[in-house]
């Protein structure tokens, strides 16, 4: 009975330690699962993005009787939307490799580029956030 609660002992230590260092690997997990929640916060908002976009360009063209200051704010409103969308894809296509980093980056190293980029999309979700604040409230101010 003993060897039985000792061999049942070691291959509990065994598949711990084949589990890796724990409150790294479930810090890594945590940091990556906060990275992941915002992107999915953002990701589908994407078509409303490109929709205020598509709206705020044609708003620009159509629109003659506005001044030359409110075109350019107008303009920079619309710019942000795309910037919005770029650095949205540019992250994704970025982070596209994170299966590969998981395997060749030591946990110290991999929790360090987890975090900055859980940062970057934070970052980029304040941005999508904003760029479409400010277009709906530019169409919603529009001469009807």
């Amino acid at each position: 009975m003993k060897i039985r609660m000792m061999i049942a002992s070691m291959l509990l230590m065994a598949l711990i330690y084949a589990c890796g260092t724990g409150s790294a690997g479930v810090q890594e997990q945590q940091i990556e699962n906060e990275m992941m929640a915002e992107h999915d916060r953002i990701m589908p908002k994407m078509g409303e993005l490109n929709d205020l976009y598509k709206d705020m360009r044609q708003y620009l063209f159509l629109d003659t009787t506005m001044t030359m200051d409110t075109r350019e704010r107008l303009s920079m409103v619309t710019v942000n939307l795309k910037e919005s969308e770029e650095e949205m894809m540019n992250w994704m296509n970025g982070i596209s490799d994170l299966a590969q980093k998981k395997t060749t980056m030591k946990s110290e190293e991999l929790i360090k580029y987890l975090t900055e980029q859980k940062n970057e999309i934070k970052r980029i979700g304040d941005f999508t956030d904003k760029s479409i604040t400010e277009a709906k409230t530019a169409l919603a101010q529009r001469k009807k």
